[in-house]
């Protein structure tokens, strides 16, 4: 399964119109969930083809099976907001689609945001040579080892905060010795 955006934008405009006319006419079976939680209601609405001869650029993309939208409706208190996902996919359940959408919301959820909040990635602005990605690379290793190796008591926050005070801790942490 992959995200379909517009850095291929011809192929997800002509999903992106496919999609939301079938959908507008009721000719594709769509799978619905509920969530409520954290002051907010969130509905889904999950629809996947495999109906998809008539798109041009399916060549290009070795084992298409289908395409798929997320229609995602988010209510907080009177505010109502509509969001449309499409995607790409090499299988045809309905229900695996929707499970793997969820899948993916939840590593954004867990890493990404994780890795913006508490190592502020988004605000990193390294551009030279390689030095991005290897600053990626080592707030990755170091959310591992703290997720890993350390007390599960203690908050992400003081976690850091103590490996950059304390160097038994640290030793632990990195040479995975029981962190105390």
């Amino acid at each position: 399964m992959l995200a379909l955006k517009d850095n291929h934008p011809t192929l997800c405009e002509d999903v992106r119109l496919w999609l939301d006319t079938e959908n507008a006419q009721g000719r594709l079976p769509v799978h619905e969930t509920i969530d409520k939680n954290h002051g907010r209601l969130e509905i889904r609405r999950y629809s996947l083809t495999a109906d998809i001869e008539w798109l041009t650029q399916k060549p290009e993309w070795a084992g298409l099976k289908a395409i798929g939208r997320v229609e995602s409706t988010r209510i907080i208190g009177n505010k109502t907001s509509v969001e449309h996902r499409y995607y790409l996919c090499s299988f045809t359940d309905l229900s695996r689609f929707a499970d793997g959408v969820r899948q993916h919301w939840a590593i954004e959820n867990s890493q990404h945001w994780v890795l913006d909040v508490q190592f502020g990635e988004d605000a990193n602005r390294t551009r030279v040579d390689h030095s991005a990605e290897n600053l990626a690379l080592m707030r990755r290793m170091a959310l591992n080892l703290l997720r890993n190796n350390a007390p599960t008591k203690d908050s992400l926050k003081r976690r850091k905060f103590r490996a950059c005070l304390n160097d038994d801790y640290r030793f632990k942490l990195l040479f995975s010795a029981t962190a105390t």
